[in-house]
């Protein structure tokens, strides 16, 4: 629970030291001594003053007491106050029937207390409505018993500053120290009078960075496949640069769910997060068309997390990991449409530097990725090291050389019911030293011509005959050639008088033309290839790429609010390329769709991408065959951002040679209504070529002036390869807001994975 459960209580306590820390301006030469402001009649008598008639005291520190009638001993320094008694500070007030006060040692009692107090610019208004964010507390007595400790019994609070608020937070008793911690015993949360949530006890530290160990809001949901679920989480702030929060889930129909997320910064560069989450699944059946599936009692697992650290101001470290025990239950428990769908698990990291004009990268990487939940292929690079010499002139000619280096030990196995049936990993090492020669120094052209040695060295060799990789090393060298011209630039700059936004335009065309060759690769079928493009390189062959890129720039007018800036608003390009051997089309990695089967022309590329202002962005890929074959891929996504709208969309179709086309379409569209009181959210998951949409998702959230609710529909249709006893899951999910209190999205994504 965040801090400002107890804050609205800290704050208005800190009113009570006020007269020990800052004394009044002393009367009689006393500095204990409190300021009579006004009062109808006063009566004094030796060490002894009382003052009735709506008595107002200044206390220092810009706090005043008012009430009907204050004694006042002036040798013990102690005030009692009664009768519509009003503590005020510039942060809020306290009402009480009365108070015993000592101006000496600030400590004293309000009996029959309550207050209110503005949390003031540090609170998130969203929360509050975008209303005052004010928050009212009460108690029976509130004591001052140290310097810094108070008593509170049979008190509580709430943000709802209204006659009859909707919702309030009782306690027995809370004792605080400032600065350090308050405990509560005997808590419950009321709504509208109906006790609905009780704790025994709390603790909450009470710290200057706005952070707090505390339990969060609980969420309810519902899903056809896990029955009725409750999820509560537990946050710890283990100091001001670590924090931990604990989850436990219930589901009715299939067990439960514990996890765990652990993040910390170490400094401005360096930090990271890991998440932990163990599903202890019991026996369940489903009956689906009078069919009836068991699912045996499994325990599953999940881990996620990231990291970043500088080592040295030349020296990063990175790590990553997105493993899964069970690819089924991610399947059947996300409710993320890319989480659920994801068949990969990977475990990376690398560290990386730099020693002059030397850069090294040393990473590891492994990667499994699932066609089924017994069939599997891994791969990666268990160890990958790669030194790389920056380009530099020599002998002071329009020279430059460089050489790039790399050892990798390449897994690449197949598991077939956690069995290898083949094992195709092996050793490889490889060395490319280039040289590079610019050719041309006119602005509007530019000629670059590269020549790279590559020599590779590989402990296994592919059988040409069976393709079966066998122990024996191979070594494979060629040369590549490449000469690249980008121009002539041919560029058009015009101005805009009559526009009130742009000052002027911009029109580039930046025709290119990039020609490649490489030397014969003797024992070429003997290469082992696996899944690095460098291996699929065919020899003796050149390959001709050629295309042209528009540009449409525009340069704003400067206002008395914003300086005149430069946008690159319409980008339009088109590209194909030429092989001299058919076959290097089906390796060529410039483009995405796959050839059916060996073409001297690659598809014809076109892409587009249109942002005329930061709140509207547009762009697409077309890959069109020319040779018979027609559209091959089509892509086009798109976003838009106004005052009370975001929307994005999707869509992708793709014809993959031997394989059905696919069509695919996502977006989603967020609206906000009554000042962001009211917000809702439509997504969208619709597999177009096999008709059936895979997800459907509609959340909403409403916020009153100190409270509101949020809720999450989604329908997730499953294909009908997947596992899943049932062809469709519907889940709900439900949670209070209470300004205030914090809220959380369980670890499987609940109300779109959004706190």
């Amino acid at each position: 629970m965040k801090q400002i459960v107890v804050s609205c209580l800290v704050c208005l306590l800190f009113a009570l030291d006020a007269r020990a820390q800052q004394p009044a301006a002393p009367q009689g030469g006393n500095p204990s001594q409190p300021v009579n402001i006004d009062a109808a009649g006063a009566e004094v008598r030796p060490g002894h003053r009382t003052d009735c008639g709506n008595a107002v005291y200044e206390l220092g520190g810009g706090t005043t007491l008012f009430a009907d009638c204050i004694d006042y001993e002036i040798d013990t320094h102690q005030i009692v106050a009664r009768g519509n008694v009003l503590f005020a500070n510039p942060e809020g007030r306290i009402a009480a029937e009365s108070v015993e006060f000592n101006t000496d040692t600030g400590l004293g009692t309000f009996h029959n207390a309550n207050g209110l107090i503005s949390l003031g610019a540090k609170a998130d208004r969203k929360q509050f409505a975008n209303q005052d964010p004010d928050i009212w507390f009460f108690g029976e007595t509130i004591q001052k018993v140290g310097p810094r400790k108070y008593h509170i019994l049979k008190g509580g609070f709430t943000t709802c500053v209204q006659p009859t608020p909707r919702w309030d937070l009782r306690m027995g008793n809370v004792t605080l120290n400032l600065d350090d911690y308050a405990f509560a015993r005997n808590t419950v949360l009321q709504v509208k009078g109906v006790p609905v949530f009780y704790l025994p006890f709390i603790y909450y530290p009470i710290q200057n960075d706005d952070r707090a160990t505390g339990f969060l809001l609980p969420t309810y949901g519902r899903s056809t496949l896990r029955g009725q679920s409750l999820s509560n989480a537990f946050f710890w702030v283990i100091n001001r640069s670590q924090d931990l929060t604990l989850f436990h889930d219930w589901f009715s129909k299939t067990g439960q769910g514990f996890g765990s997320e652990y993040r910390y910064v170490a400094n401005a560069q360096s930090s990271g997060n890991l998440r932990y989450y163990l599903i202890n699944q019991h026996t369940t059946q489903y009956t689906n068309d009078n069919v009836v599936t068991t699912f045996a009692a499994t325990r599953s697992f999940e881990l996620l997390g990231n990291a970043t650290h500088v080592l040295s101001p030349l020296w990063r470290a990175r790590g990553r990991v997105d493993y899964v025990s069970d690819i089924q239950t991610q399947q059947l428990y996300h409710q993320n449409v890319a989480r659920s769908s994801n068949p990969m698990r990977t475990v990376d990291g690398n560290v990386a530097g730099a020693f002059r004009a030397v850069n090294v990268n040393a990473s590891a990487q492994w990667t499994e990725v699932f066609s089924s939940t017994t069939h599997s292929q891994q791969y990666g690079g268990t160890p990958r090291i790669i030194t790389t010499v920056a380009p530099r002139q020599i002998f002071g000619m329009p020279v430059y050389t460089g050489l790039t280096s790399e050892y990798a030990y390449l897994p690449f196995r197949t598991i077939d019911d956690g069995l290898v049936t083949t094992d195709h990993s092996l050793h490889r090492f490889d060395i490319s030293p280039s040289a590079r020669i610019p050719l041309s120094k006119l602005t509007f052209l530019t000629v670059n011509s590269s020549a790279t040695y590559r020599n590779t060295y590989y402990s296994r060799r592919a059988d040409p005959a069976t393709g079966l990789f066998v122990d024996e090393p191979l070594t494979r060298q060629y040369l590549q050639l490449r000469s690249q011209v980008i121009g002539p630039v041919l560029t058009k700059i015009w101005d805009t008088p009559a526009s009130s936004h742009t000052q002027r335009m911009k029109h580039v065309i930046e025709p290119t033309f990039t020609a490649d060759y490489y030397t014969d690769i003797a024992n070429f079928l003997a290469t082992p290839v696996l899944s690095d493009p460098s291996d699929k390189i065919i020899g003796g062959m050149a390959q001709f790429t050629y295309g042209v890129v528009n540009r449409l720039l525009s340069r704003s007018r400067a206002t008395d609010n914003s300086r005149s800036t430069t946008r690159e608003f319409v980008t339009l390009g088109v590209q194909q390329t030429y092989y001299t051997k058919p076959t290097a089309s089906q390796t060529d990695t410039q483009y995405t769709t796959a050839r059916h089967g060996p073409q001297s022309l690659s598809p014809v590329a076109l892409t587009a991408r249109f942002t005329p202002s930061t709140l509207v962005d547009a762009n697409a890929r077309v890959e069109y065959d020319a040779t018979g074959e027609g559209l091959q891929l089509l892509s086009v996504g798109s976003s838009l951002s106004a005052h009370n709208t975001t929307s994005n969309v999707t869509f992708s179709r793709t014809s993959v040679a031997l394989s059905p086309v696919a069509t695919f379409m996502s977006g989603s569209t967020s609206l906000n209504f009554l000042q962001n009181r009211l917000r809702a959210t439509y997504a969208l998951s619709w597999d177009i070529a096999r008709r059936y949409l895979v997800s459907q998702r509609t959340s909403a959230s409403y916020m009153a002036q100190c409270c509101g609710v949020q809720v999450d529909f989604q329908n997730f249709n499953y294909t009908p390869s997947s596992l899943s006893p049932i062809a469709a899951d519907r889940r709900l999910n439900f949670s209070f807001i209470l300004a205030g209190l914090g809220t959380f999205s369980n670890f499987f994504g609940a109300f779109g994975g959004q706190p």
